[in-house]
This record gives C-alpha cells, sequence and structure tokens, in this order.
C-alpha cells in the first residue's frame, strides 16, 4: 500500500472529491440562493412590486429598443461600405476609355472641390472634352492637394490649372 493511499485510508475521503471544493460549492450556493430570494422580496414586495416590476420592463424594453436601432445603424453602414467596395471594384475593371459627359465631371469636381476647401465658390470650374480648366484663388497648401484629387476623379483626362495660390484667401476659423 503506499503512502497516498494510507493517507487517503486516514482521512475517510477515498475516491471523493477534496473537501475544500464541496465547501466551496455549497458556499457558492447559498449566496445563490439569497440573492435569488432578495431578487424575489425586492420585485414581490407588497406595497412597491408591482411598480418595481414595471420600472424593470420599461427599462428592458427601452434598452432592447436603443439596441436594436443601433444594430440596424450598424448594419446600414456595413451594407454601405460593402456597396462602395464593389462600385470601386467594377469601376476598376471598367474602360478608362469611357466617356463621360462633361456636365457629369463638372458635378463631380465642384463636389470634390467642396470637400477639400471651404471657399468652394472661389474656384471657377469648365470641363471641355475631360479637361478641366480651374480658375479663382485658392490657399497655397491646399492648392496641390486639390489638383491630385481632382485628377482621380472618373472622367478627367486632364487640368489646366490656372489657379492663383494667395495667402490672401480667407481660412475658416479653428473649432473649439
Amino acid at each position: 500500500m503506499s503512502n497516498q493511499e494510507r493517507q487517503c485510508e486516514a482521512e475517510g475521503n477515498c475516491g471523493n472529491a477534496p473537501i475544500g471544493r464541496e465547501r466551496l460549492i455549497a458556499g457558492v450556493s447559498i449566496m445563490a440562493g439569497a440573492a435569488v430570494g432578495a431578487a424575489l422580496m425586492y420585485f414581490c414586495d407588497p406595497r412597491r412590486g408591482k411598480a418595481r416590476r414595471a420600472e424593470l420592463e420599461q427599462k428592458a424594453a427601452g434598452a432592447m429598443r436603443s439596441g436594436g436601432r443601433e444594430l440596424a445603424k450598424k448594419a446600414e453602414d456595413l451594407l454601405n461600405r460593402a456597396k462602395g467596395a464593389v462600385a470601386k471594384a467594377d469601376a476598376a475593371f471598367e474602360s478608362s476609355e469611357e466617356v463621360v459627359d462633361d456636365v457629369v465631371v463638372e458635378g463631380r469636381v465642384r463636389s470634390h472641390i467642396g470637400h477639400i476647401t471651404e471657399h468652394a465658390s472661389d474656384i471657377q470650374t469648365e470641363v471641355v472634352s475631360g479637361v478641366v480648366a480651374l480658375r479663382g484663388r485658392i490657399s497655397p497648401n491646399k492648392h496641390r492637394h486639390l489638383v491630385n484629387e481632382i485628377l482621380t476623379i472618373p472622367g478627367v483626362r486632364g487640368i489646366r490649372d490656372l489657379l492663383v495660390s494667395s495667402s490672401s484667401v480667407p481660412t475658416a476659423p479653428a473649432s473649439i
């Protein structure tokens, strides 16, 4: 007989779970029972129990509604991103020689100008056969960025840069 077997017989717990584990399980069970009992007393109280149950129901319903709205927003965002990625992939495989109407190109250019500078009205555009003519004033730090951005627009075949870099273009005040 080994030392472990002798110790097992002496303690009287051969093959059983350790006593410490049993006590832990018993303690957790007692605490869980006490917590369930306290919750039942809180919500089944004859005086305030009905109001507490109604409040819990309202809070749970509100959480479900707001969670549902957030989930719908996230799903819509992911769907829109996926559509954008598909459109970009389609555009990459289309012929770069495709003719785009000058009016459409001018609309795209005006849109990009509005995203790059706060003073889009200071810049005049004209598109002839896909070549964009830019006239007006622009701040020096945005000039190169604007030209590079316009060159990436589908349908733009070239740029006639007649912009004047002017530091006297008013800048928008910094946001606080």
